[in-house]
């Protein structure tokens, strides 16, 4: 049956473009970081191959000149921007996740056919590849993705969309500034602000991919940035995902603080604006009552008339000036009030990410600590079952040096005791009762049979409602002890059949 391809799509957050990683896309200098980061995937004579797609779905040859971070730069500049990192060193914890790094692939086989036809490539470390060409395949399917991120996310986001040809699996790096329709960057925007909301995001991402990559022979994959464990046991996942929920809480609670800090700073700068341009109104009415008060005053004196006029003319050039710094602190209320309803949102952000955080810990410590019992556990039985193999030989001795009536003793200690069964069958009970564990009765069966058991578990197996995964596996591990033996009883220890020793 001919394996099924899979499309592949990771999206890795960023706080931003760093030089070597732009380098590392790029492919730019000699005896960088980035090479010694992807040896041994990287064959310098496919270089050449690499390309990039740019406005309008355009192939180029790769752009070497203009690094990732500058053409960021000017994507902030040409909208009129600012760069919510700007300022802000690598390691404060202000910072925002202001970049996607999408990568976009295949299986290796389906990826390498696009790229290359029917060529022959050598894979091997130092081969010389200068020959192969690039297939058209790959640029019409580098250009759909292309097409089909712009419409998804906006192609005036798209950074950077470059193709590499050069590495054991053809690929393409996705730079995406997550920019709203109202020139904010908010990466929760486009891909979640909860676990829950990024979950539908990335289902929803995956199967609008499918479509695209139905014609190239691509069905629907699983999501690296989702399930995060692919090319980890589960233990190891958690305990890098426990790992990294304890830094990032600590990263969420300083950023926290800093934004409590910035509101109330906003908050008193508010306060002061709305005071001083109370008093400016309140001046600006005495002015006005003055002016009204000296042009309602008749005098018949002319001195004291130019008097009063002078004083007019003086009041009403304070009246222009007050009215003018009442229109600035307008001006500047307004762009406080705009800061300080900013800052809200980043707060109710910080505060969301922090929040599911905990109680991210909230799930994930109890599993990370019941997997690691059950692994101990497993762990242990393992040694427990190579040291009763190892035992089973001095038994069958010891069992030869005793009279019929000692046997008839030891048998009814040893004999269908779980040291005997891991002693003897250890790897097929296991194999059987994982296959019962999880539901695969025919399996389990077949597998009981073929090893000369006697069959199924009978009818009206299954789990119990109330029972839990210990309580369970208990019962499919001794169930499969039972199904091992031909006629469903007590398991001899059968050591002649085993170790070919006679009792």
């Amino acid at each position: 049956m001919e394996k099924e391809q899979k499309q592949v799509c990771d999206v890795r957050a960023s706080k931003g473009m760093t030089i070597a990683q732009s380098n590392e896309h790029l492919r730019v200098g000699e005896g960088k970081a980035w090479k010694s980061k992807i040896a041994g995937t990287y064959d310098p004579t496919r270089e050449h191959l690499n390309f990039e797609v740019c406005r309008g779905g355009v192939i180029r040859q790769v752009d070497k000149d203009t690094s990732v971070t500058k053409r960021i730069r000017e994507i902030y500049k040409e909208r009129g921007i600012k760069d919510p990192n700007i300022g802000l060193s690598a390691n404060d914890p202000r910072r925002r996740r202001s970049v996607a790094d999408i990568i976009l692939q295949g299986s290796r086989e389906r990826m390498r056919e696009l790229a290359y036809g029917g060529q022959e490539v050598d894979y091997g470390r130092g081969a010389d590849n200068s020959r192969v060409t690039r297939n058209a395949a790959i640029e019409q399917w580098a250009v759909d993705m292309y097409n089909f991120m712009a419409r998804k996310y906006g192609e005036q986001n798209i950074a950077a969309f470059v193709v590499h040809l050069d590495e054991s699996n053809p690929h393409i790096h996705c730079t995406l500034l997550p920019i709203t329709e109202k020139d904010k960057v908010s990466y929760n925007h486009f891909f979640g602000g909860s676990k829950e909301d990024a979950r539908r995001k990335y289902k929803e991402l995956h199967d609008e991919l499918a479509e695209v990559n139905k014609k190239y022979g691509l069905a629907r994959g699983e999501s690296v940035a989702r399930t995060g464990a692919q090319h980890k046991s589960y233990l190891q996942w958690l305990q890098e995902r426990i790992a990294e929920n304890d830094e990032n809480i600590q990263e969420q609670s300083r950023l926290l603080h800093d934004i409590n800090r910035e509101v109330k700073k906003a908050e008193t700068r508010l306060k002061g604006l709305n005071t001083m341009l109370d008093n400016l109104e309140k001046h600006r009415l005495d002015i006005l009552a003055e002016i009204e008060l000296l042009e309602n005053e008749v005098t018949g004196n002319e001195a004291e008339k130019e008097e009063l006029d002078a004083k007019i003319r003086q009041l009403k050039t304070e009246l222009q000036l007050t009215e003018d710094k009442i229109s600035g602190r307008k001006e500047q209320l307004r762009t406080a009030t705009e800061q300080l309803k900013e800052l809200g949102h980043r707060r109710a952000e910080i505060q969301q990410d922090y929040d599911e955080m905990q109680r991210q810990i909230n799930r994930e410590m109890p599993a990370l600590h019941n997997k690691t019992l059950h692994d101990m556990e497993a762990v242990g039985w393992r040694i427990a079952a190579e040291d009763a193999i190892g035992r089973s030989e001095q038994i069958a001795s010891f069992r030869d040096s005793l009279t019929a009536t000692q046997e008839t003793h030891f048998n009814s200690i040893f004999d269908g005791s779980m040291f005997e069964v891991m002693a003897t069958r250890a790897a097929e009970i296991t194999a059987v009762a994982s296959a019962l564990f999880l539901g695969y009765i025919d399996q389990a069966t077949q597998y009981a049979e073929s090893a000369g058991g006697s069959g199924g578990p009978g009818s009206g197996w299954g789990r119990k409602n109330d029972e839990d995964d210990m309580a369970f596996g208990r019962r499919c591990f001794l169930l499969a002890r039972n199904m091992l033996t031909p006629d469903g009883g007590t398991l001899g220890m059968n050591i002649k059949r085993k170790t070919g020793i006679h009792r």
